[in-house]
């Protein structure tokens, strides 16, 4: 049978409780290698060929509809009755032209693209009304077993619930993925019969098939635990456990070094670069970008940031900044938000970053502080050296320009300029600005004029050949 003209609709109910969680938040909300479960099940269906998307909500509709935003039709299910009756509320909500749907629950995160696609070729191959995902499980125990006639095929799905002892000893389970003919499922779906507790059991639409004479096809899981929905906080553990070594074996195959991926954590929305090399017990969250040939680790944590090439960074936290090419960082360097560190930089140990811009070859060693500022090429900040953005009541920027060379200990109070070339002397407090080329001492920090000793040439004898400049009138600016 070939496929239909219109791409298949795919229902995803994700409307349930999850009372196992035992959680405020909408279970499809859970975090997973740094994503919503449920945004793992839209990619996959994405990947799959999907033409629409339609998300069945319920408990904690707003949370859930907020975080599908735009990637998908939205439909509730007020009150929630049942897993067939979520279908029903997508179905109403899926286009009449469409003739294939695939239906899966928001809680099958590790389920694969080519699952679904499977799932849409045992359809046509039988004519089906349909087919569905089966798993065979050591422990069954809380799903619905696939019972077979004596050819083989499947008589029903009966729950755990209402199954004799026979039943319950089947291994094998209904995952509860499927496809459906689409047509004939607008004419079944009125005919699923409530439960004693009036709720109506997707699970029952078999049953309805199996009446009218209709295939039922069965695809066997590749994997049962990747087919497997998350009930739980032990089921979601194994889950990010499981869904971290897939990606941390994607990336190893493209080209990227991980040296120890037990100690390794990357979310699934990261890029890297070939050649890259991640050290043991490195960290690399959000929309990191860390490009080719860049080091980063041991111990590193990297948020939502750009890292460029040959740059290492390790035993460091950097959250939504970003690092040009041939930057040292750290240890235990901190880039907060809007750091933009430029090429050839060096930041040292116990130094932070905060919304600043940081220009090419800059040195900024050990213990200092650059918040609110505009940093220009090749300056050197000392050691204990703090940019004073805050005044209590707004943020001020401090502008330092090329060249310049911060003394260790200087306190700058924003708003300041040091101008291109200036040179701050230990433990200033520079409350004005500094005109280029000048030095600046002091507390409040005052200009002094640098000058030299006359000197003969050396073979002279004259006393003071070859010192070192002096401070003129450094004794008036102790």
């Amino acid at each position: 049978m070939s496929a239909p003209l219109t791409a298949p609709v795919a229902i995803v109910l994700a409307a349930g409780q999850g009372t196992r969680m035992r959680s405020r938040i909408p279970k499809v909300l859970h975090p997973l290698a740094g994503r919503p479960m449920l945004d793992h099940v839209l990619d996959a269906l994405d990947e799959a060929g999907v033409g629409r998307t339609i998300v069945v909500t319920g408990h904690g509709a707003d949370a859930v509809e907020s975080a599908v935003g735009d990637r998908a039709t939205t439909v509730r299910q007020e009150p929630q009755r049942g897993t067939a009756d979520a279908l029903r509320c997508g179905l109403a909500a899926s286009p009449d032209e469409a003739a294939e749907l695939v239906v899966t629950m928001g809680d099958v995160p590790l389920q694969p693209s080519m699952l679904y696609a499977t799932l849409l070729d045992a359809l046509r191959g039988r004519s089906a009304a349909i087919a569905l995902v089966s798993a065979r499980l050591d422990d069954p125990s809380g799903y619905g077993r696939l019972v077979r006639g004596a050819d083989g095929s499947v008589a029903a799905v009966v729950e755990e619930s209402d199954a004799d002892e026979a039943q319950r000893a089947i291994p094998e389970i209904n995952v509860g993925t499927y496809a459906f003919d689409a047509a004939w499922l607008r004419a079944a779906i009125g005919r699923v019969p409530a439960s004693a507790s009036g709720e109506y059991y997707l699970t029952d639409l078999v049953s309805v098939a199996v009446a009218d004479g209709r295939a039922v096809a069965v695809v066997d899981a590749p994997d049962a635990a990747d087919a497997m929905g998350i009930n739980d906080r032990v089921a979601l553990a194994y889950a990010e456990e499981r869904m971290r070594r897939r990606i941390n074996e994607r990336h190893m195959r493209n080209g990227v070094t991980i040296i120890e991926p037990a100690t390794t954590r990357i979310d699934a929305t990261v890029e890297i670069g070939q050649d890259a090399r991640i050290e043991p017990g490195t960290t690399l969250a959000g929309s990191t970008v860390i490009a080719q040939d860049a080091v980063i680790g041991p111990n590193a944590h990297v948020r939502d940031s750009r890292i460029g090439p040959r740059s290492h960074v390790w035993a460091s936290v950097i959250e939504e900044s970003t690092v040009a090419e041939d930057v040292e960082i750290g240890p235990f360097a901190h880039l907060r938000p809007g750091a933009e560190i430029g090429a050839r930089c060096r930041i040292g140990n116990f130094a932070e970053v905060k919304k600043t811009r940081i220009g090419a070859g800059t040195q900024q060693h050990h213990f200092s502080y650059l918040g609110d500022a505009e940093i220009g090429e090749n300056v050197n900040v000392g050691a204990g050296s703090v940019t004073a953005n805050f005044d209590g009541t707004a943020k001020h920027r401090t502008v330092i320009e090329d060249g310049a060379s911060i003394g260790v200990d200087t306190m700058m109070v924003a708003p300041v300029t040091i101008g291109e070339g200036a040179t701050t002397g230990a433990g200033a407090v520079v409350t004005r600005d500094v005109a280029p080329g000048k030095t600046v001492v002091g507390m409040p920090a005052r200009p002094i004029e640098m000058r030299r000793t006359r000197s003969a040439p050396a073979d002279a004898g004259e006393p003071g050949a070859g010192q070192a400049p002096v401070p003129s009138g450094a004794d008036r600016n102790p």
